[in-house]
C-alpha cells in the first residue's frame, strides 16, 4: 500500500531539503542568471558566458530552479516562469532579488537554532541598541518591494475623502520609508515626519530621493524607545516593527502612536499575524521562531492580542486590510 506523502517520509525529506531550494535561489539571484536569461541568452553555454560561472556549476543550478518553478527547459534551452519574468529581472520594477540578502544575513543564526531554543537567547539580538544600528541599513532595502507593494495597496483601499485628508504622517521605524511612500507621493500637501536610527535615515533619504519626495520629509533621529514623536498627526505607521520590539515595548510604541495623534487619526500596523490559535498559517509562525533567533524579546502577535492593545490604549475602531502581504493590515482610528 502507497503511504501519501502527509503520512510518508516524503514530507520530511521535503522539508528538510527546503533549505537546497532557497539556496538555489539565492544563488540563481546573486548570479543574475535570470536576467541574463530574459536579455536572451537561451542556452547553457551562453548563461554561463554571461554569468562568469563555469558550465559545470551551472548546469545542475538551471535544471534544480527549473525542477523548483523558477524556469521552463525546452531541449537545451532555458527561459523564465512568470514569477521569475516578474520579479527577478535586475533593473525592472518590482525586483525582489534583494530580498535574497535579507536571508543571507540571518541565514548564519538559523544554524545554531537547537542551541537557540535550549537558551531561549539570540546570539545577537537586533532589538538592542548597537546590534540594530549595524543590522537595519542594510535590512530596510533588502525588504523594501514588499512593504511598498503593500503599502500602495493599503493606500489605494482607503476612501478618497480619507487619503484627502491625511496629511500629517508619522513614520515610526521607518526604514527605506516604503510605507510612506505611496501617501507621499499621492498628496503633494503630505509632510512625513520618521523615526529612526541616523545610521538608518541614510537609507531613507536614498528612497525619497528616488521617488522625488525628500523636501517633504523630516527627520527625528535615534533610539525610537527614547524619543518623543510630536502631536497632531493624521496617521501614524508601525510598519514591520512591533514584531522585533516584543510585548513590552510594542504597546508603548502603540500608546505613543495614539498619543501622537489627531482625534480621528489612523494608526497602519504590517506585521506576521498567526490565528488567534497559533497553529498557522506558517509564515507568521516561522517568522516567531526568527525572532527567537534573533532578538532578545521579538515574537509575533495575534489579532485578538492586537485588538486588546489597541482597545487599551484608547482606539475607538479595529479594522483589517486585505494586502498583498504575508497577513492582512491592521486600521486602527482613534
Amino acid at each position: 500500500m502507497n503511504q501519501s506523502i502527509e503520512t510518508g517520509p516524503e514530507k520530511i525529506i521535503q522539508d528538510l531539503w527546503m533549505a537546497k531550494a532557497t539556496q538555489a535561489l539565492v544563488a540563481g539571484v546573486e548570479l543574475d542568471l535570470f536576467t541574463q536569461i530574459h536579455a536572451g541568452k537561451r542556452t547553457l553555454e551562453e548563461i554561463a558566458r554571461a554569468c562568469r560561472a563555469s558550465k559545470r556549476g551551472m548546469r545542475p543550478l538551471l535544471d534544480s530552479l527549473t525542477a523548483i518553478g523558477y524556469l521552463n527547459k525546452k531541449s537545451d534551452r532555458y527561459d523564465l516562469e512568470p514569477v521569475a519574468a516578474q520579479f527577478l529581472i535586475r533593473g525592472r520594477e518590482p525586483f525582489m532579488g534583494n530580498f535574497v540578502y535579507e536571508t543571507k544575513m540571518t541565514w548564519e543564526g538559523w544554524g545554531h537554532l537547537t542551541e537557540i531554543v535550549r537558551s531561549g537567547r539570540p546570539l545577537i539580538g537586533v532589538d538592542q541598541e548597537e546590534a540594530g544600528r549595524e543590522f537595519f541599513p542594510k535590512l530596510v532595502a533588502a525588504i523594501f518591494p514588499m512593504s511598498y507593494g503593500a503599502a500602495r495597496s493599503a493606500f489605494n483601499t482607503l476612501p478618497d475623502k480619507t487619503r484627502k485628508g491625511i496629511k500629517r504622517i508619522l513614520d515610526v521605524a521607518a526604514g527605506s520609508a516604503a510605507w510612506s511612500l505611496p501617501f507621499a507621493e499621492a498628496n503633494k500637501e503630505a509632510r512625513v515626519t520618521v523615526v529612526d536610527f541616523p545610521e538608518v535615515t541614510v537609507v531613507t533619504r536614498q528612497f525619497t530621493d528616488r521617488f522625488d519626495v525628500s523636501d517633504r520629509y523630516d527627520y527625528i533621529e535615534g533610539n525610537l524607545r527614547q524619543l518623543a514623536f510630536g502631536k497632531g498627526y493624521d496617521l501614524a505607521i508601525l510598519g514591520h516593527i512591533i514584531h522585533s520590539e516584543g510585548e513590552k515595548w510594542g504597546k508603548k510604541l502603540v500608546r505613543k502612536c495614539f498619543d501622537s495623534l489627531r482625534e480621528g487619526g489612523l494608526l497602519l500596523i504590517a506585521e506576521m499575524i498567526p490565528n488567534d490559535a497559533r497553529t498557522g498559517p506558517p509564515l507568521p509562525l516561522l517568522f516567531d521562531l526568527n525572532m527567537l533567533v534573533h532578538t532578545e524579546q521579538g515574537s509575533v502577535f495575534t489579532m485578538k492580542e492586537y485588538r486588546a492593545w489597541l482597545k487599551e490604549a484608547g482606539f475607538r475602531k479595529v479594522a483589517t486590510i486585505e494586502a498583498p502581504s504575508p497577513s492582512p493590515l491592521i486600521l486602527a482610528t482613534k
